[in-house]
């Protein structure tokens, strides 16, 4: 293997590897197997075909592309591991030279661990805010519960306050429906302010089979840029107005919960929202704690390439996010009027405050030789392979020889995030 080597600014270096055919080689076997695995061969049990006939039923070229993932990754490591560099982050692979029966031609960028110097962090001080639950927000919780247990009776009357109406109504701009405006069957309970301001009061009156058109501006800050402050044309037709019953706040209703009085409810409710507080303020004051002790640091510049991994990795966690709930990506950055273009600018403040907190969290890690062991992450992978023995995708992922090192990651800011708790929040 050849290495050439070349210094590139903020924390950079371009590494040049030309793999032999005799490194290649042992990785072009596997590919030969894993590829048979998936292709019948007549007369040989999947894995087991050899090499030649392998290479005769899906060519030489899609042998070599089926290896290329495992020859970088081992040649890459083996690269920075002669080359003595601490790198951090995923290297930016281009492949210079492909083409079988010669030596293969890759380019890796690669980001060099910044150095991070630590300051007094002894001297850091976060103060935990105490933790208390009002009885409004039991009620809260209480009222939630009712609405799951309400009685909907439709009736022919016009419809008032806490009515619920089905509707069908139409936004229009310019006497064209904007995306979305079409709403048939729409739910709406008068009073409960889920719409823009006006539009449940212009429901007040009205009775099934009425129809009404009327316009309304929508707020300044809404959340979708393109119709924040605009004033919009609603055409709606009432299909049913139903009167809500609300059951009686009494033991009674607690049993239908699960609980014995309307006290042991409530006590249970509060315990939950106690625990969901102390929860955030936990995450809080770390965050804080964590925070102070980087701009208590000294920390090298952040290469660029370090700074696109994390923004490509937050942004596949909001899309991971986005499709959580239904939604898809091009509709999200429609409705917030942004490009993908946007999202990166936006989110580089936010990726380069992850990472400096991962760097400080690594050094401090070191100077305070605080280490987890493979019985660690033996422990860890028994524990999260019993909580997804039933999802085949997450079994997966576990098994995977990668995910160590992420437990390995994960599992040591955990034990630095609780040295430090304990030492800097009071």
């Amino acid at each position: 293997m050849k290495i050439t080597k070349k210094d590139l600014e903020k924390k950079e270096i371009e590494l040049t590897i030309e793999v032999s055919l005799e490194e290649i080689k042992p990785h072009l076997q596997k590919a030969a197997e894993k590829i048979s695995t998936k292709s019948k061969i007549p007369g040989f049990r999947p894995g087991k075909a050899p090499y030649d006939l392998v290479k005769s039923n899906v060519g030489e070229m899609a042998i070599w592309q089926e290896a290329m993932d495992s020859i970088i990754s081992d040649t890459f490591f083996k690269a920075v591991t002669r080359e003595k560099l601490e790198t951090v982050g995923q290297p930016d692979i281009k492949v210079e030279k492909l083409a079988p029966g010669n030596p293969i031609v890759y380019k890796a960028t690669v980001a060099l661990l910044p150095k991070v110097t630590l300051g007094e962090w002894q001297k850091v001080s976060v103060k935990k805010k105490e933790v208390k639950v009002e009885e409004e927000e039991i009620n809260k919780t209480i009222d939630q519960l009712k609405e799951t247990n309400v009685k909907e009776v439709a009736v022919d009357r016009k419809a008032k306050k806490a009515d619920k109406l089905e509707l069908d109504f139409e936004v229009l701009r310019e006497k064209v429906i904007i995306e979305g405006g079409k709403n048939p069957k729409y739910p709406i309970v008068i009073g409960e302010g889920k719409m823009i301001p006006g539009f449940e009061d212009k429901l007040i009156g009205l009775k099934k089979g009425d129809k009404k058109e009327f316009e309304l501006k929508f707020p300044d800050k809404y959340f979708q840029k393109n119709l924040a402050g605009k004033l919009a044309t609603f055409k709606i037709e009432v299909i049913n107005v139903y009167e809500r019953e609300l059951p009686t706040l009494d033991d009674s209703f607690a049993k239908t919960t699960g609980f014995d009085t309307l006290d042991k409810l409530k006590d249970q409710i509060k315990k939950n929202i106690l625990q969901d507080k102390e929860g955030k303020e936990k995450q809080r004051v770390e965050g804080e704690a964590i925070q102070k002790m980087v701009d208590n640091s000294t920390i090298e510049d952040i290469p660029n390439t370090l700074i696109k991994n994390e923004v490509h990795k937050m942004i596949h966690e909001l899309e991971h996010s986005i499709t959580g709930q239904g939604m898809d990506m091009a509709g999200y950055l429609k409705s917030i009027n942004k490009t993908h273009d946007d999202l990166h600018k936006d989110f580089e403040p936010q990726a380069m405050q992850r990472i400096q907190a991962a760097l400080m969290l690594r050094q401090f890690a070191q100077e305070e030789k605080i280490t987890t062991t493979d019985e660690d992450i033996d422990r860890e992978i028994k524990k999260q392979e019993e909580m997804y023995k039933d999802n085949p995708q997450a079994m997966q992922n576990i098994q995977n020889p990668g995910y160590r090192q992420h437990l390995l990651n994960l599992l040591t800011n955990q034990k630095v995030i609780q040295f430090i708790s304990e030492k800097i929040i009071t």
